[in-house]
């Protein structure tokens, strides 16, 4: 059977667990341009992408967080009375 990893565009690549284990190399070397989706059986298992972009999806996870945090924080404020606070002081 030739199996052969097809590019879908120009950030995607799919390739076969089996070209993994034969192509590891060049799909390695392939990471820095792309991202590289694993199939087996035709069916999307894994998805392999370089450090780099790991870094990058890592940070706009954390930055998202954040907003959401700061969201959810200064909906409470909204909603909080004076009543709801303790002085530090007091503590």
């Amino acid at each position: 059977m030739l199996v052969l990893m097809i590019t879908i565009n120009e950030k995607s690549t799919i390739a076969s667990l089996s070209e993994l284990r034969t192509k590891s190399e060049e799909i390695l070397k392939s990471l820095s341009d792309h991202k590289v989706i694993l199939q087996k059986h035709n069916r999307p298992v894994a998805v392999m992408l370089s450090y780099g972009q790991y870094e990058h999806l890592e940070k706009m996870l954390e930055r998202l967080e954040d907003y959401t945090l700061g969201l959810m924080a200064l909906k409470r404020d909204k909603k909080a009375a004076p009543k709801d606070f303790i002085d530090i002081d007091e503590w």
